[in-house]
């Protein structure tokens, strides 16, 4: 029985394994998505890109969306002095012809700051003055940009307003909204040192008890680490027909002409300072300080330090090239040896971690058939949202867009990489291991994570019960701690000032820990 446990043991830690060898010595995944990810970005919050998203508009099929948030972990007593950098350049880049490289850009600039407004926004919620121009071709292409002319649909206006819709048809806001990006940090820390288990306390029949938060009167264990914060978010949205391609080219990973590839970036010109002004003696090109397509892909893939900076200032067009290495085989459902995705799902069940309330369903079933080894790369590589413009803004789609179609305010991104990863990342095993577990076969030419790391466990449920039990399933709702527009710009109110009385009576506290 003894010789049963651990084999089991030792079979799930290969299933969940997908981030072992990924979160090093520096703490990945508890920064959550790109929140203060990386020692250049750290030094400027204000281009600090958290979040990208890019999806269909839920009212009017024919528009397309397009958000950035900046400004990590703003916190709500502080709300006047949060702004969009007057040195900086925000972009949404668009590849409508599938080689990873922009065809068209969407470009933001602003004046003046919320404490020292612009002249022309003195009166009103906002306090700098925008100018979004595009979608347009870019004048460079890659890592040094130049604004566009003024050729390019423009809009113009003060923060915290919407502004438009242009004749061309574009809408725009800037200004503080609600972090929508949810994860139990806290309890990450917890795991990855020990003193926690798991996210939701059970006893596992083959782990036995394994300690982690309580089950809550309201059906959740989760506390969100991100609650209670704002960002500062830009929101462009555009007429489908502005973006779509039309050439049917070669397309190296989107696979039809609907199709489009979307990344944001933050850029400051090269004399420019935190304090820089906008005027002729700062002309010059903008240089690449951030980039970010898919949710956690640097966090979780990317060693810390210096290499997240690397990254953040590399292309998508040479990701494949720079960046495979750091992404393991997928597991395959026809591999000799037992070490296949069917396996990997019947270990998890036999763990108990596959059913509410102990554990997440699985997201793919168990015959998924895979035969490719490079799913996996060729789903997160390059680094850039794939959004369908042909499906209805509802579709999640995991796997045939990379991680899902597009990425809306609400989709429960975290929870999709913890139950992705423990079914697909094949894991090495020492040979022969415990009699020889799927796995723990030669090494051969896999480009497999190595056996063992403790902060598998992290997971190991495939959600961090944020969500009440009858929601987990739905990886569409990310259990935000404030509930999401349903008209544009789409994103939460902020979380006011305490003691504010709009948009919400008295003082806004933060999330209850445990």
């Amino acid at each position: 029985m003894r010789r049963l446990k651990d084999t089991r043991v030792a079979i799930l830690l290969g299933g969940l394994a997908v981030l072992l060898a990924l979160l090093m010595v520096s703490p990945w995944m508890v920064k959550g998505a790109d929140h203060r990810e990386a020692p250049l970005v750290d030094e400027d919050p204000t281009l600090d890109i958290t979040d990208v998203f890019a999806f269909i508009s839920p009212g009017d099929p024919t528009k397309v969306v397009f958000a950035m948030n900046v400004n990590p972990f703003s916190v709500p007593a502080e709300n006047p002095s949060y702004s969009f950098s007057p040195a900086g350049l925000y972009q949404f880049k668009i590849d409508n012809t599938g080689n990873a490289r922009e065809d068209l850009v969407i470009q933001a600039r602003f004046e003046g700051t919320e404490t020292a407004r612009d002249s022309r926004c003195r009166t009103g919620p906002g306090g700098q003055f925008v100018t979004v121009r595009g979608p347009a071709r870019p004048k460079k292409t890659g890592a040094v940009n130049e604004e566009l002319g003024r050729h390019a649909p423009e809009v113009t206006g003060c923060s915290n307003t919407v502004l438009g819709p242009s004749p061309d048809g574009v809408r725009v806001f800037a200004g503080l909204r609600d972090d929508p990006f949810v994860l139990d940090v806290g309890q990450v820390f917890r795991i990855l040192r020990g003193s926690q288990g798991v996210f939701r306390a059970f006893t596992s029949p083959a782990l036995g008890p394994l300690p982690g938060r309580p089950v809550r009167a309201d059906g959740t264990s989760g506390v969100d680490g991100f609650g209670g914060f704002n960002v500062s978010t830009l929101v462009v949205e555009v007429p489908r027909g502005m973006i779509q391609g039309t050439a049917a080219r070669t397309r190296t990973y989107l696979h039809n002409n609907t199709t489009v590839g979307v990344w944001g970036t933050t850029s400051r010109r090269h004399e420019a300072t935190r304090f820089a002004k906008r005027d002729a003696e700062d002309e010059g090109p903008f240089i690449q300080l951030e980039r970010m397509g898919q949710q956690l892909f640097a966090t979780v893939f990317v060693p810390g330090g210096e290499p997240r900076d690397v990254f953040n200032r590399a292309i998508p067009e040479n990701d494949v090239r720079d960046f495979s290495d750091l992404v393991p085989d997928a597991l395959t459902s026809n591999d000799p040896t037992g070490n296949t995705i069917a396996g990997r799902a019947a270990v998890l069940d036999a763990v108990g971690v596959t059913a509410l309330p102990n554990g997440a369903p699985l997201l793919l079933p168990p015959s998924f058939t895979n035969t490719d080894r490079d799913l996996l790369r060729k789903a997160l590589l390059p680094d850039v949202l794939r959004l369908d413009l042909a499906r209805p803004a509802t579709t999640l789609d995991v796997g045939a867009n990379g991680l899902q179609n597009g990425r809306r305010a609400g989709d429960d991104v975290s929870d999709i990489i913890f139950r992705l990863a423990r079914q697909l990342a094949d894991v090495k095993f020492p040979d022969g291991f415990l009699g020889g577990i799927p796995g723990s076969g030669p090494l051969g030419s896999r480009k497999a994570l190595i056996f063992p790391d403790r902060r598998i466990f992290v997971v190991l449920q495939g959600t961090d019960f944020i969500k009440p039990d009858a929601q987990v399933p739905d990886v569409s709702q990310s259990g935000n701690d404030r509930p999401l527009l349903l008209e544009f710009p789409f994103f939460a109110f902020p979380h006011p000032l305490p003691g504010e009385a709009v948009p919400a009576p008295g003082t806004v506290g933060f999330p209850p820990q445990q």
